[in-house]
């Protein structure tokens, strides 16, 4: 029976992320305080700066997320999303603190394109001993496919998912030929 509850637990927190993943109204799924206006990515041109537009609301960073890539509406093409080099991921990245996470990269969570890819995440960190922040990179070998893109991060306690999620940020982007 515990073990029944364990799953359940770990799974409505991931149907959480897919769901705002497969949104098409971001600032449906994002309340106001977490994908509040700024300014766009670089290389984008959504229809207004930070207005919505085909990509949505722009997306609030800070906290324990700092930077997205590719960027809040930024077209990239697919060959910039291709990992060559095991050591240098490209595809959807996060450049994040820990400052105030216990377990460091355990609170984090990805989804892209409704899909959970937390399991296939490649971590840069500086140090492994007690690090301070890394970048976190969804680093499909193959590229992303041509066209746009969803994704989300969110920074939740792995020991009690009934406690509620500390950041969510979600985006959009395309990838062109």
């Amino acid at each position: 029976m515990r073990l029944r509850y364990c799953l359940l637990a770990s799974v409505v927190p991931a149907l959480l992320v897919l769901a705002a993943a497969c949104s098409d109204d971001v600032k449906t799924v994002f309340p106001t305080s977490i994908a509040s206006p700024g300014t766009p990515g670089v290389g984008g041109s959504p229809a207004t700066a930070g207005g919505g537009g085909e990509f949505g609301e722009s997306p609030k960073l800070g906290g324990n997320i700092l930077t997205v890539a590719p960027a809040w509406a930024a077209r990239v093409t697919q060959a910039s999303t291709r990992t060559i080099d095991a050591r240098s991921p490209r595809g959807v990245c996060a450049s994040v603190t820990f400052d105030g996470l216990p377990e460091n990269a355990q609170w984090f969570r990805m989804a892209v394109d409704g899909q959970e890819v937390t399991a296939k995440l490649t971590w840069l960190v500086k140090s492994t001993t007690d690090p301070k922040d890394g970048t976190v990179c969804y680093a499909p070998e193959q590229g992303l496919t041509v066209g746009k893109h969803q994704a989300a991060i969110s920074v939740q306690n792995p020991r009690n998912l009934q406690e509620p999620t500390k950041q969510i940020v979600g985006w959009a982007f395309e990838v062109t030929p």
